[in-house]
């Protein structure tokens, strides 16, 4: 008897909703707090296209990236620049021919709110939950 409870237990547990990739990630994109205080969504994928480079006062933009395959980059990349990550890379690749590179590319989501926090021209994106006062929400992606 106890041995069926433990079975029907393990498969619940297998069939019980988890925050897996395919479930929605909350995104929010944030600036250093002197920045604007709010983007449009077409804005922030001109900016990570590199199709705009400078602030409105003329100062360059630095967006940042997470790694490749983190659910929060894959749901920013699918939201914001409308893509896959495969399909960004060939995007990539036929730019890097016009001297054109990606978005540096910080390892954790807390070393990108210290960048941020720290350089007035940078951008990066977050989990909501990680927002704190040291940086400007400025587009929430739900």
């Amino acid at each position: 008897m106890a041995r069926g409870l433990l079975g029907l237990a393990a498969v619940l547990a297998l069939l019980a909703p988890t925050r897996g990739a395919g479930e929605a990630v909350d995104v929010v994109v944030i600036v250093h707090p002197r920045r604007t205080s709010q983007l449009s969504l077409e804005d922030v994928a001109q900016i990570y296209l590199k199709r705009r480079r400078f602030w409105d006062d003329g100062s360059p933009v630095v967006p940042l990236n997470l790694r490749s395959g983190t659910p929060l980059r894959e749901r920013f990349s699918r939201v914001v620049l409308r893509d896959s990550e495969a399909r960004l890379a060939e995007y990539w690749n036929r730019q890097y021919f016009y001297g054109i590179f990606p978005p540096p590319t910080l390892a954790s989501t807390e070393a990108v709110r210290r960048y941020v926090a720290s350089d007035p021209n940078a951008i990066g994106y977050l989990p909501g939950s990680e927002v704190d006062g040291s940086v400007r929400a400025v587009l929430h992606l739900r």
